[in-house]
């Protein structure tokens, strides 16, 4: 068996590995789709809603979930089945978990391509959300589905082991070019991922899933009457959030609360975790008091 994590420090290995020994995935089929999740924290906690990024899968989260557990929150945080090609899709099985879950409402933090299908859970279900952290994501932008559409048709072209090379290189290539320990283990994430349990499917999900929310019409007004809070957390030096995109992300959430990283480009929720996982803490504990 290929040894993914051969560059990363043991004692993170074990970290990791321990994570994944410890959170089995709940199962689910809705409406004929076979959904996996985590459910973590404190059952008697304060529901958070963790969306995962392109990777697709829960312990793609394994940090932010193992940061915030001792915060005494009802944590879920769900695979993305293969087999939908829509963010709307993938919001509305979603709701489906929490139905089965119980929860009412919950706060809901989504980073990257999980910032876009939170945006899109929001305008579809805002009584479900009593709060919104986007992270290092963007708004629907229609001139992007031009230059997804040719990888698109390579993807159903293209031998499959050249596909999985596309999104290796894709998905490790907007992180910082810095050898830390963190990245090392994100890099051999995304690499045994890949490489073990990507499909010609689940990669033309992923896109289609992008295409779906690029064609959003969302404006400023289409929340007034939501009675929640949204932060949004952007870095200086993040390559995938051009100036121009924050401004827009920034005017579509009116009252928005911004804090901004400095130096961590795409990963701020792991060159500085710590940072991360308190501005969120003290954004829902705010918002719950009240506090501006």
């Amino acid at each position: 068996m290929k040894d993914y994590y051969r560059k990363v420090p043991p004692d993170l290995v074990k970290q990791f590995m321990n994570f994944r020994e410890t959170h089995p995935l709940k199962t689910v089929v809705l409406n004929g789709i076979t959904w996996k999740y985590l459910a973590a924290g404190d059952p008697t906690g304060k529901p958070l809603l963790l969306l995962p990024g392109a990777l697709s899968t829960a312990e793609s989260a394994w940090r932010t979930i193992t940061l915030l557990e001792p915060g005494h929150y009802r944590l879920i945080c769900p695979d993305y089945p293969a087999e939908i090609d829509s963010m709307s899709g993938l919001a509305d099985g979603i709701t489906g978990i929490l139905d089965l879950e119980q929860i009412q409402t919950t706060s809901v933090v989504g980073g990257s391509y999980g910032g876009m299908l939170a945006q899109v859970f929001i305008h579809r279900y805002p009584a479900k959300v009593s709060r919104l952290v986007l992270s290092h994501t963007y708004p629907p932008d229609p001139t992007r589905v031009r230059s997804v559409e040719p990888a698109m048709r390579m993807f159903r072209m293209l031998p499959l082991f050249l596909v999985k090379k596309m999104i290796r290189d894709r998905m490790i290539g907007i992180l910082p070019p810095r050898p830390s320990p963190e990245l090392l283990l994100v890099s051999a994430q995304v690499r045994q991922t890949v490489d073990t349990r990507l499909t010609r499917q689940a990669a033309l999900s992923t896109f289609l899933r992008m295409m779906e929310f690029d064609q959003q019409t969302f404006s400023p007004s289409d929340l007034a009457g939501w009675q929640g809070t949204t932060l949004v957390m952007l870095s200086e030096d993040d390559p995938t959030t051009p100036e121009t995109l924050r401004e827009k992300l920034i005017n579509l959430y009116p009252g928005t609360r911004l804090h901004m990283f400095k130096g961590s480009g795409h990963a701020s929720s792991i060159l500085e975790s710590e940072e991360y996982i308190k501005v969120i803490e003290e954004f829902l504990g705010n918002a719950e008091q009240g506090h501006p």
